[in-house]
């Protein structure tokens, strides 16, 4: 192995604490870099809206690093052609965070990376998504280019040297039946849930070990917005972090960088103001302020955000006729889990 790989490549692993984190040692493009690199996983990391061309990658890049998430393209048995676009928009990152909700649940024993997708529909009916007629078919289709979509991570070394990283969200899965080449011929409305998906390592590592607990009603104020789950999921994270009585600034740039989608400044000021203030539907405890700098960050008290839900304390593992207790209790209660951001 390089021996400088693992230094460089260290930081293109997301959501370790760090997402916008100013630091007095590096300068404003360092930090830009920064956060670009944290979001390369990031459910910011993907498009905010339908490529213009769908069977193009989508792709961000800076002097130093580019991410490039690359759409699928392969074949069935019997030889037909199926082409799946990247993921896009909020149903997209409603998505991950299911799948990271259900990495969290306490009834899963620890190292199950198999989903059953058996309780989606519930879950999505909590936050407000249809589950029926075009609403299910655009949320199915997102799931199949989460399933298949590769995101790959090129970073230009301090030495000059060139390294690089893949990664893929979910690595197996199983579909009913001839789904995928209804699928292929567009037949959104005929395809069906996968029986079940499997993460990849690197995804349930992640799910598991950096997630952050979310009250699932509040995304419901969110759920037709793919910004606002951004900036929502950022301020969830990062207000705790800061040091009491203390503020910090993220500037416009650094701003653009991190929720921008290639469009002029001024036309991302516009739509992050309105954004911000949908999220903060959301999340009224956030203590922040948009100015002519940017966004001015101050300490929220995480407990203000866990009184709007019941976390159940997670084990590592459950017996399995415990399981289906417990299962059952849950259902019975009605008690909320609560969703996981990542």
């Amino acid at each position: 192995m390089h021996p400088a790989y693992d230094s460089l490549i260290a930081p293109l692993m997301p959501l370790e604490g760090r997402l916008l984190t100013p630091d007095g040692s590096q300068d404003v493009a360092q930090r830009v870099d920064i956060s670009f690199l944290h979001r390369s996983f990031c459910l910011a990391g993907l498009p905010l809206r339908k490529p213009k061309d769908p069977d193009s990658m989508f792709s961000r890049n800076d002097d130093r690093f580019a991410l490039t998430i690359n759409p699928a393209r392969f074949m069935l048995p019997g030889g037909k052609v199926c082409d799946v676009g990247v993921p896009w928009g909020a149903k997209s990152r409603l998505l991950i965070v299911w799948a990271a909700t259900e990495v969290k649940d306490p009834c899963r024993r620890s190292g199950d990376r198999w989903l059953e997708i058996g309780r989606i529909k519930e879950w999505l009916t909590s936050i407000g998504i249809k589950v029926y007629g075009d609403s299910l078919a655009a949320t199915k289709d997102q799931l199949v280019r989460l399933a298949f979509s590769q995101f790959t991570m090129i970073l230009k070394g301090q030495n000059a040297d060139t390294l690089f990283k893949r990664d893929n969200l979910i690595e197996a899965g199983a579909f009913p039946e001839d789904d995928l080449a209804l699928y292929a011929d567009n037949r959104l409305d005929k395809v069906r849930w996968p029986r079940g998906i499997e993460l990849s390592l690197k995804a349930y590592e992640r799910f598991s070990n950096h997630a952050i607990p979310v009250p699932t009603a509040r995304l419901a104020e969110i759920a037709n917005s793919a910004m606002a789950i951004d900036i929502f999921v950022f301020l969830c994270y990062r207000l705790p972090l800061i040091t009491p009585q203390e503020e910090e600034l993220v500037t416009w740039r650094e701003l653009i960088a991190q929720f921008g989608s290639n469009e002029a400044p001024s036309k991302f000021r516009d739509t992050f103001t309105v954004s911000i203030k949908n999220a903060l539907q959301a999340y009224p405890e956030a203590n922040v302020a948009l100015t002519d700098e940017g966004l001015r960050l101050r300490y929220a008290d995480p407990a203000a955000l866990r009184r709007a839900f019941i976390a159940v304390p997670r084990r590592t593992e459950v017996p399995e006729i415990r399981r289906r207790r417990l299962t059952r209790r849950s259902e019975r209660s009605g008690e909320e889990r609560p969703a996981m951001a990542v």
